[in-house]
């Protein structure tokens, strides 16, 4: 019984957000189309994952928060509506600002594997090398361990500063960002590998080329692809923040540039555009990890 009231409540605060939605607003509220697309947009979401029980909690969270947000902004009214726009005002940016959005969208994912595909090559690479020799494991993997956890959002200004244009810092930095951990899972991968498949390997006469490809580059690419999956947040907000600082374009620049502007409306619209594009970006490599790792 309660499993089956739990599997319908966020159906029933689906259509409670609604009523509330269609109520007349306050003064100073957009029109709710763009909101209400978004709400059976989840709505719909909920109803594809029917059965699945973290899927009604999160429902039943979002329509909650959603029906909070709702109701003390366009329908009661909070004392700085500056600072709590409305969900109405919020969701009506897309229409209005969706060349800017999705230019700045395209920007900062231009940034982003531009910056993985760096530190996918350099990181799995020099993994390579430094796994397969004990004298430059022992001598390189201390110093890794000093260097690699300094945050490096703090190498932005020196980095800005000292290459030649603001796009190439920002890739810089987020390559940093997702370069060590792709790094020491690659020398960790090859340092651990069973010795029997590398002498199984050997045994075989597999040229150096063949074993990096066929053996060691397979065993170590679930541990690559799970760095990358961690990072994947952690990169965004170093991107981020580095356009915030100095930046021209993308999602971190419209950000700082509307809030220069006190236009907090769409600084949160861009909030939640970093929310939507990072777990974007993780869906598709929880996919392309499913793809590249049938064995698992």
């Amino acid at each position: 019984m309660i499993r089956k009231i739990h599997a319908v409540l966020p159906h029933i605060l689906f259509v409670l957000l609604i009523y509330l939605i269609l109520q007349p607003s306050l003064e100073g509220t957009d029109e709710y189309w763009a909101l209400l697309a978004v709400v059976v947009a989840i709505e719909l979401a909920l109803l594809v994952k029917r059965k699945s029980l973290v899927a009604a909690d999160i429902g039943i969270i979002v329509f909650l928060f959603l029906i909070v947000w709702e109701y003390l902004t366009a329908k009661a009214g909070v004392k700085n509506p500056l600072l709590y726009p409305a969900p109405e005002n919020v969701f009506a940016i897309f229409p209005e600002d969706y060349e800017k959005i999705l230019e700045g969208v395209a920007s900062s994912l231009r940034l982003m594997f531009t910056a993985f595909g760096l530190a996918l090559l350099f990181g799995v690479g020099l993994g390579l090398i430094v796994g397969l020799s004990d004298r430059l494991a022992n001598t390189v993997m201390p110093i890794v361990r000093v260097v690699s956890p300094i945050p490096p959002i703090i190498y932005s200004p020196y980095a800005v500063a000292l290459l030649p244009s603001f796009r190439s810092a920002s890739i810089f930095v987020v390559t940093m960002t997702i370069f060590w951990p792709i790094f020491m899972n690659m020398v960790l991968g090859v340092r651990e590998i069973d010795r029997k498949i590398m002498d199984s390997a050997r045994t075989l006469n597999l040229k150096k080329s063949t074993m990096i490809l066929q053996v060691l580059l397979p065993y170590s690419l679930p541990g690559i692809l799970n760095s990358v999956s961690v990072s994947v947040s952690t990169s965004f907000l170093v991107l981020t923040a580095a356009e915030m600082i100095g930046g021209t374009s993308g999602l971190g620049w419209y950000i700082k540039y509307h809030a220069d502007f006190a236009n907090f409306t769409k600084v949160i619209f861009g909030i939640i555009m970093i929310g939507i594009v990072v777990t974007l970006l993780n869906a598709l490599l929880a996919a392309l990890k499913k793809l590249l790792i049938r064995w698992r």
